[in-house]
């Protein structure tokens, strides 16, 4: 499953057929647990649950939820747990994650993003796949590595 499915998965949608099976996590914890299952990542259910606090643009339509999940990926790839805010990787990641979105999505707030009937799955969709592939290309042209 990529990783746009996953993220599609761990979210609600109220279209989707098979609602009952699905998660329903809000796109920063949907988008940071696929992560953590699609890379294998050795993260603390403690961790999932701190993303709870950042859906819906931190609940006030701010910053969209799916680019800071990906920002809590990156940050559970890539940072040193000894310094991890002077980690050029990292901040060369998350540049790159910031940038991708917005062309995307050509906005970073939650309300510009959110359709008038409420939930954003299908954007969910979307964002996984970015991501994803952002960290192939990332792979190819420097030693990043997961």
């Amino acid at each position: 499953m990529d990783l746009g499915e996953r993220v599609y998965f761990y979210m609600p949608d109220n279209l989707a057929k098979d609602q009952i099976n699905r998660g329903k996590f809000n796109c920063a914890e949907a988008v940071y647990r696929a992560i953590v299952d699609k890379y294998e990542l050795s993260v603390s259910d403690d961790a999932k649950v701190l993303m709870s606090a950042f859906g819906g643009g931190m609940f006030m339509g701010d910053v969209c939820g799916l680019l800071i999940g990906g920002y809590a990926g990156l940050a559970s790839m890539y940072a040193n747990k000894t310094a991890p805010s002077s980690n050029d990787v990292l901040k060369e990641a998350c540049r790159e994650w910031y940038k991708r979105f917005n062309n995307l999505f050509d906005t970073v707030d939650c309300n510009k993003m959110r359709p008038a009937t409420g939930g954003c799955s299908n954007y969910g969709r979307l964002a996984g796949k970015l991501f994803e592939q952002m960290i192939k290309d990332l792979e190819k042209i420097r030693s990043f590595e997961v």
